[in-house]
C-alpha cells in the first residue's frame, strides 16, 4: 500500500533538489508552490531572477514612513486608503491626522473618522494582497509571519530607512526608474534628490505631470494669450531644460483621462481661450462643485494643453504616458478610465494623417487588462505597463501575464510597480513579477511556443530591454551595466 506521507516527502525533495542554491532563498517559505512546479520553472526562474530590472512607472518614497503603525501602513500601501483624506471636506483629514488629543476628539465627534479608519484597515488587513505581503516580508526581515511582527520588524530597520531603502532595490536588482514627480506630497526638490541619492546604483530619470504645469498656472488672473505663453514656456523648460525639479525629462505623463473620459486632441484656440474665461470666471466655486461639473468647465482647456503637449513629444520622440484604469475613487470618475478612450490619442490625427506618438496606457488598463493589450494589439506606437496590477494582483500575476503575452508583442510589454509611499511595493513588484513572469513563460516553453532562450530573451525585454529602447536610453545601453548586483536582505 502507498504511503501518501513518504510520497509527499521524496517529492518535496525532490523538488527542493531543482531549486538552485541562488533562488531557494526566494522560494524556501512556499514549500507547496516549490513541490507543484515543472523542473523548467527552475530552470527559467534561476535566470529571470537575477536580471535586472527597470520600472518604467513609479513615485517618490520620502521618510515619512520610516516608522509607522499596522493601522497607518494599512492605509499608506492600499489603493483604497491612498485617497482617503477625499472622503472628508478640505482640510479636515489632515488636521485630525496631525492634531492634539483635542482637535482630534472634536473632529472625530463631528466626522466620524477613526471609525471610518477602522473599518477601511480591518478590511484591507483580511486582502489576500496583505497576507501574502506578510509572509514575503517575515522572509525578507527574518521575522514571524505576523502583521504585527513585520511591521515591528520594519520599524526597527527604519531607524536607518535609507539603508533599508536601498536594500529592498538590491535585493530585485533594480537599476533605472522612471520617476514621475506629479506625485510629491508637497515634499519637492530636496526629497526628490534625497531618495534618488538613496537607491544609488540604482539610475532616475524623471517624468513630467502635465497636470503640475496647469496647477501653477490655472490660478494666475491674467488672459488665455498669456496663460498660453507661459505654459509653452515652462513646458520647454520641463522637457528640455531643467523646470522638472533641476532636472530634464525623459517623458510626460497624463492624468486627463480620469477627468473627461474619451479624450480627443484639440487645436482649435477658440475653444480652448473659451474654457480658460469660464475656469476663471468659477475658479473659486470649483472645489465646491459636483466632480463630472467642475471637471467640465476646463475640459476643452485641458484638451488644448494636453494636444500642445503630445505635439512636443512627438517632435523629440518622447513617450506620453496616460493613466488609465486604477483610479483614486472616489476623486477621480472611475467610469472614465476606458482604454479604448483612448485611441484618438493614440491615432493623433491631423492633416488626414495618422502620426503615432508613443503612447504608454498607465496600470495595465486594470481592471481592463484585454482592452489595454488589444489596444497596443493593434497600434504598433501603443505600448502595454505592467504597474498597478503588478504587485496588487500578487498571486494571479501568473494568469494576468499570459492574458498580456497572448495579444501584446513582447517587445512592448513595459514591467512597472507604480510604487508611492512606501519602498515594499517597489520590492514586492520585483519578487511577485520576476517570479510569475518566470511561471508564465515556463507555460510556453512546456507547451513548445516557445525554446527555454526565447523566454528568457523575453524575460529580458519585458523587465529592462524595452524600457531602455522606448525612453531612449543611449548612455545605459541594453544590457545590464555592472556585474550582478548583490541580493541583499536580512536572511
Amino acid at each position: 500500500m502507498n504511503n501518501p506521507v513518504a510520497e509527499m516527502s521524496s517529492d518535496l525533495a525532490a523538488s527542493t533538489a531543482t531549486t538552485t542554491s541562488s533562488t531557494y532563498p526566494y522560494l524556501r517559505h512556499l514549500p507547496l508552490f516549490r513541490e507543484r512546479q515543472d523542473p523548467e520553472f527552475f530552470k527559467i526562474f534561476d535566470v529571470v531572477n537575477a536580471l535586472p530590472l527597470d520600472d518604467t512607472h513609479c513615485h517618490l518614497v520620502t521618510d515619512r514612513d520610516a516608522i509607522t503603525t499596522p493601522q497607518r501602513y494599512l492605509e499608506r500601501i492600499s489603493l483604497a486608503g491612498y485617497p482617503f483624506p477625499n472622503y472628508f471636506p478640505a482640510g479636515i483629514y489632515n488636521r485630525w491626522l496631525t492634531g492634539d488629543e483635542a482637535t482630534r476628539h472634536d473632529l472625530d465627534k463631528t466626522y466620524g473618522i477613526q471609525a471610518k479608519v477602522d473599518e477601511m484597515t480591518y478590511h484591507l488587513s483580511q486582502s489576500i494582497f496583505i497576507k501574502f505581503l506578510t509572509k514575503e516580508l517575515a522572509q525578507f526581515l527574518n521575522c514571524e509571519p505576523r502583521f504585527e511582527a513585520v511591521i515591528e520588524a520594519r520599524n526597527d530597520r527604519g531607524l536607518d530607512y535609507w539603508s533599508y531603502v536601498n536594500a529592498l532595490f538590491r535585493n530585485v536588482n533594480l537599476e533605472n526608474i522612471m520617476l514621475d514627480t506629479g506625485y510629491h506630497e508637497s515634499c519637492g526638490r530636496p526629497a526628490i534628490e534625497r531618495f534618488e541619492e538613496a537607491i544609488l546604483p540604482c539610475r532616475t530619470h524623471r517624468i513630467a505631470r502635465i497636470e503640475e504645469i496647469q496647477r501653477e498656472l490655472f490660478s494666475m488672473d491674467i488672459s488665455f494669450d498669456e496663460f498660453e505663453s507661459l505654459y509653452v514656456k515652462r513646458l520647454l523648460d520641463v522637457m528640455d531644460g531643467t523646470g522638472n525639479f533641476g532636472k530634464k525629462s525623459v517623458g510626460m505623463k497624463s492624468y486627463l483621462l480620469p477627468h473627461i473620459g474619451l479624450i480627443e486632441p484639440l487645436y482649435d484656440r477658440t475653444l480652448a481661450a473659451k474654457s480658460w474665461n469660464a475656469m476663471r470666471k468659477s475658479y473659486a466655486e470649483l472645489p465646491f462643485m459636483e466632480r463630472q461639473a467642475a471637471f467640465n468647465v476646463s475640459k476643452d482647456l485641458r484638451r488644448y494643453t494636453f494636444t500642445m503637449t503630445l505635439e512636443e513629444c512627438l517632435k523629440r520622440d518622447m513617450p506620453m504616458q496616460i493613466h488609465t484604469g486604477d483610479g483614486e475613487a472616489p476623486e477621480v470618475i472611475l467610469r472614465n478610465q476606458d482604454p479604448f478612450y483612448l485611441e484618438e490619442v493614440v491615432r493623433f490625427d491631423k492633416d488626414n494623417m495618422m502620426r503615432m506618438p508613443k503612447i504608454i496606457p498607465l496600470h495595465a488598463g486594470y481592471p481592463s487588462v484585454g482592452k489595454a493589450a488589444w489596444l497596443s494589439h493593434l497600434y504598433p506606437n501603443c505600448y502595454f505597463e505592467l504597474s498597478i496590477m503588478t504587485p496588487f494582483v500578487h498571486q494571479s500575476l501568473y494568469d494576468r501575464y499570459k492574458q498580456v503575452m497572448e495579444a501584446v508583442p513582447l517587445s512592448k510589454i513595459l514591467f512597472a510597480s507604480d510604487n508611492y509611499h512606501v519602498p515594499e511595493l517597489f520590492w514586492l513588484a520585483g519578487r511577485w513579477g520576476k517570479r510569475y513572469l518566470a511561471k508564465a513563460l515556463t507555460d510556453y516553453v512546456v507547451g513548445g511556443s516557445l525554446t527555454f532562450d526565447e523566454a528568457i530573451e523575453a524575460a529580458r525585454m519585458i523587465l529592462y530591454k524595452n524600457n531602455r529602447a522606448v525612453y531612449n536610453l543611449r548612455d545605459v545601453g541594453f544590457e545590464c551595466s555592472h556585474t550582478s548586483v548583490a541580493h541583499y536582505s536580512s536572511e
